[in-house]
């Protein structure tokens, strides 16, 4: 039997906060002798679910199933059968326990080229296999775009300042910010993070063309949102994958996002924006672990106007992509990769 545990309290629909779910509902049907052990109590996190109502093996218990733990590496579960680490970072070098503890592991997973060679030059010695996450074709295809009336812009990502929405939020103020003929919406699932300076002191954003929305949406929703934006702002410092980004180049909306880490994998795509490598503003679990991308202000700029200066032809190039991802990248395709890998494991274990 495999299981696969999320080892993590659920997250809400916006960015990773849906990935287990769209993967196991293909890895689930699959045919694979495959369950589910996925914690709702801080208590459970770092435990497997030995079945419906049997409660939880403890973290260090002994546990005879392949497991894949979808997860942060210090919750991870060792199995005396096979373990399988599957984890995301954002800078270009791991944390030394998150080195530590992946090695603990049978195999590790991850989301993208960059970030697979990110882990094996931060010292991973144990094999590092590369997937990809996928779009819900149901809620993320293609429309060839052509501008709202107010050509609007769509920040999302806060209230994580290293999605830097306060960097999306300051560039139009300062392109577009007088002009009535556009408008930005910005998204934070939350309070937001971004603030503006009134009187040489900061507040909260408070600006006639700048609507702020901070409640949590459901899938469907979030996706009718981004059918509101002509541009879709991303200059994110660092990725696992990129769900935001993705998701907006999947509809064919031209997205500026941070062209560094894992969203090489499909900025281009759209419109990539340039970056230095910095550690300076690295904060919390970040510290002492490499640099990430500071993506630049006056390019941010450039792109932002030159998104609204050459249109159609931006939109038909991400359109023509957004065919190609529905095509290729939607969750079922993309989980095929994963349930041949679990395929392999389970003859190699039996």
């Amino acid at each position: 039997m495999i299981v696969w545990s999320d080892n993590q309290l659920p997250k809400f629909s916006e960015g990773y906060g849906y990935t287990p779910d769209c993967l196991y509902e293909f890895i689930g049907s699959s045919g694979l002798p495959v369950r589910r052990s996925k914690p709702t109590m801080p208590h459970e996190i770092g435990r497997i679910q030995m079945g419906i109502n049997l409660g939880y093996f403890e973290k260090n218990d002994a546990v005879n199933e392949i497991v894949v733990n979808h997860s942060v590496p210090d919750v991870f579960v060792k199995s005396l059968k096979y373990s399988v680490g599957f984890t995301f970072w954002e800078t270009n070098k791991l944390p030394t326990d998150w080195v530590r503890d992946c090695n603990n592991m049978d195999e590790i997973w991850t989301c993208s080229k960059a970030m697979q060679e990110v882990f094996i030059n931060s010292g991973i010695t144990k094999p590092v296999y590369e997937f990809k996450l996928g779009v819900d074709p149901k809620l993320y295809f293609p429309i060839k775009r052509t501008p709202h009336s107010k050509f609007t812009f769509l920040s999302v990502g806060s209230p994580a300042t290293r999605k830097n929405s306060q960097l999306a939020v300051d560039a139009f103020i300062k392109i577009f910010g007088n002009d009535e003929n556009y408008r930005m919406i910005y998204k934070s699932n939350g309070p937001p993070d971004a603030r503006m300076f009134f009187g040489g002191e900061m507040g909260r954003i408070n600006h006639p063309r700048i609507t702020v929305i901070d409640d949590e949406l459901s899938h469907a929703d979030l996706a009718k949102l981004y059918d509101q934006a002509d541009c879709l702002l991303y200059p994110t410092s660092g990725e696992g994958w990129g769900n935001l980004p993705f998701q907006g180049i999947a509809k064919g909306i031209p997205t500026i996002c941070t062209n560094a880490l894992a969203c090489t994998e499909f900025a281009d795509m759209s419109v990539p924006l340039d970056f230095d490598w910095d550690s300076e503003t690295l904060f919390g679990r970040y510290v002492g672990a490499g640099q990430w991308a500071k993506p630049k202000f006056d390019d941010l700029c450039d792109k932002m106007k030159y998104v609204v200066d050459n249109y159609e032809t931006v939109a038909d190039k991400t359109y023509e992509n957004a065919r190609w991802i529905n095509k290729n990248m939607t969750w079922q395709k993309v989980s095929q990769k994963y349930i041949n890998r679990l395929n392999t494991i389970l003859e190699e274990t039996i």
